[in-house]
């Protein structure tokens, strides 16, 4: 894996351009060494300085940032546009797998291994050294590549130790920027930029034991209005409980329209 991501890395981020009329921008394709989820919200009083530390983390060569947004504050005034109970549930799969019952924002979960409040970026930088995804991936990959109007994505666990059950290998759907102005709530007269606001994810399959190889049309993941957005792959190992456990690898493409 560190091989194939020296490689990608030496030759730069590859631009690569993409016809059609549902997609006549570039792709982009990014070298993936280390995932960093945050569950945010717009209704929270205390989650913008961690999201400006997202958009920080997000523009840095490797680094994998995306941001899922809770459910469970909207009763206080706003209603987070991409908040959603799926969201929601990931979090407290999390919150499962690292034995506690509490969930809360800004929370970041580092590759899947450890966690650590959202604003705290010394804590969050401390924990991408102590926890890359080469401490448990070893031998697994992912890549992701745009042929005609198909995304295909390949997938392989082979050698990688994480224990539990077979991995699964999950799509990330993400809007690269946007700016909402808070019409109430916490942050009411407050115009809030999120980066890599997830707006889908989904379990794709299961290895088991043979690489995945899965084609997705185009047009099933981008909009009409043809906006910057960006797909991930993570695949994840899964604990005898049926928790997330550390992610094994993990690849990006974003799109972007100019």
């Amino acid at each position: 894996m560190r091989a194939v991501l020296a490689a990608i890395c030496a030759i730069g981020f590859a631009l690569l351009p993409v016809g059609g009329p549902a997609l006549a921008g570039k792709i982009e394709i990014r070298p993936v060494e280390q995932v960093v989820e945050l569950f945010t919200s717009q209704g929270c009083s205390s989650c913008p300085p961690a999201e400006r530390i997202l958009t920080d983390l997000a523009s840095e060569p490797g680094v994998l940032a995306l941001a899922y947004h809770v459910d469970y504050w909207d009763y206080i005034g706003w209603r987070d546009i991409f908040g959603s109970a799926e969201n929601t549930e990931r979090q407290r799969a999390y919150a499962s797998a690292f034995g506690t019952t509490t969930i809360y924002t800004p929370q970041v979960v580092v590759n899947g291994m450890a966690d650590a409040i959202g604003s705290h970026e010394g804590k969050v930088r401390a924990l991408m050294d102590k926890h890359p995804l080469s401490s448990v991936g070893k031998g697994a990959s992912v890549t992701m590549r745009v042929e005609e109007d198909r995304l295909h994505i390949t997938a392989d666990a082979a050698l990688a130790g994480a224990g539990g059950k077979h991995p699964v290998l999950m799509l990330v759907t993400y809007d690269d920027e946007t700016r909402t102005a808070i019409g109430s709530g916490e942050n009411r007269g407050t115009t809030i930029v999120n980066t890599h606001a997830v707006q889908d994810w989904r379990i794709l399959g299961m290895w088991a034991g043979q690489p995945l190889e899965i084609d997705l049309p185009l047009d099933m993941l981008t909009r009409p209005q043809g906006e910057d957005r960006g797909w991930a792959a993570l695949l994840q190992s899964v604990t005898d409980k049926g928790e997330p456990g550390p992610i094994l690898a993990a690849a990006q493409v974003e799109y972007h329209e100019r």
